[in-house]
């Protein structure tokens, strides 16, 4: 290659705050005219939104282009003059910022970014889609040098004579946790969901317990369900609201009794018969505004975790669904973030059902959010997605798709 570009020490990924040294190499076997040779480090956010109709293939694509940061130098300038055969080596240095360089004119809406100074996105990659959008997202940081010939006439700007990039991984501090600094860490990271479960049933009587109504039994229940004995218990998620890349979710299951609102004196058994925990992963992008107007869309991705049936468990006070089923890991390779135009954001949800007293009872447990950090002091483990083909998504489900439109 007649250009070339070299990084010193480049390592698997930044993180920001980095000085970048490195050398542009020119080389050239016969005379030629150059206008100058530049390098540029910059970071790049790219989108396209398309619509899907039905099976049909996507119609018009949406395109949006935002610059995190950019920065260049001209490293020669001849000004047209002709050079001669050689080898010309130029040195260069860059540090790497930690924030966004500049504001956006983009109105400020969940999931994205649009504050000036907000932190640099990770490098991202992702091709995803379902039966209303697909979504092209990339987030690419490099390091380009060029090489121009003189400028003829007033036909605009030439491309350059050559040209040659090299590609630097990213991971900011502000996606990376330190779960070490405070041995109860994982406390302080933890949110709940409850729900308080009422039943009536003859079987809750002592005498009753083990067995099966009769179906005289069940239709003078039914008749006088006011006058049944009741028993009321609380069901109580707790799930970190922090996760590390591909390490154990810390969940726990809660079954207390509410006596006071009860009319036993002793809590029957209660029955675990299944349970389900699933992670959606959130891509979503949006568009500039255009001839054709603009365009948002989110396309969600389904990753089971735990699926159990026909457990038939009695539970009772607090239950470490780790401890009891096994390590509850997904192995995703994105952390949470948001800028201009990308965004990649994670919910968790969670169903048990329960059997007391011959009555089934449902706890959903609904879009808890959480935040998916990258493994903190381990850069070299970190392996970002651009150093791959873009993972292709297959959506187990269609939760939410914003749509703007002007004509």
């Amino acid at each position: 290659m007649p250009l070339t570009v070299c990084v010193n020490d480049q390592q698997p990924c930044y993180s920001g705050n980095e000085t970048i040294r490195g050398r542009i190499t020119f080389e050239t076997s016969k005379p030629i005219d150059i206008q100058d040779v530049r390098v540029t480090f910059s970071g790049c956010a790219k989108a396209k939104v398309q619509k899907v109709k039905g099976s049909a293939a996507p119609t018009t694509s949406y395109r949006s282009k935002c610059m995190l940061f950019e920065k260049d130098a001209i490293l020669w300038h001849p000004n047209g003059e002709t050079v001669v055969p050689g080898t010309y080596e130029w040195p260069f240095e860059f540090v790497f910022p930690s924030q966004v360089l500049g504001s956006s004119k983009w109105p400020e809406t969940l999931p994205f970014r649009s504050d000036a100074n907000h932190p640099l996105p990770p490098t991202f990659a992702a091709e995803t889609a379902d039966v209303l959008r697909k979504l092209t997202c990339n987030i690419d940081y490099q390091i380009q040098a060029q090489v121009f010939s003189p400028q003829r006439g007033f036909l605009g700007k030439k491309p350059p004579l050559f040209s040659e990039v090299v590609r630097l991984n990213f991971m900011p501090f502000s996606a990376r946790l330190d779960m070490k600094r405070n041995n109860n860490s994982s406390a302080l990271y933890q949110q709940q969901k409850e729900q308080v479960f009422n039943l009536r049933s003859m079987l809750l009587l002592p005498e009753n317990r083990g067995r099966s109504l009769k179906l005289q039994e069940k239709i003078q229940s039914w008749l006088s369900s006011s006058q049944l004995p009741r028993f009321s218990f609380k069901a109580s998620f707790t799930c970190a609201y922090r996760v590390i890349q591909s390490t154990p979710l810390p969940c726990f299951l809660e079954i207390t009794p509410l006596l006071e609102d009860s009319s036993v004196t002793s809590p029957p058994e209660i029955l675990m018969q299944s349970l389900s925990i699933t992670v959606l992963s959130q891509t979503a992008a949006r568009a500039a505004p255009s001839l054709m107007g603009a365009l948002s869309g989110q396309v969600d991705e389904r990753i089971e975790i735990l699926s159990k049936t026909s457990l038939g468990m009695p539970v009772s006070g607090t239950v470490d669904l780790a401890q009891v089923f096994g390590p509850l890991i997904f192995r995703h390779t994105e952390v949470s973030f948001g800028t201009f135009n990308i965004s990649r954001t994670y919910r968790l949800c969670a169903t048990f059902v329960f059997e007391c007293a011959g009555n089934m009872r449902t706890f959903d447990v609904t879009d808890i959010p959480i935040t998916i950090f990258a493994d903190f002091g381990e850069p070299d483990k970190i392996q970002s997605s651009v150093e791959h083909s873009p993972p292709s998504y297959t959506s187990g489900s269609i939760l939410s798709t914003e749509t703007l439109e002007e004509s």
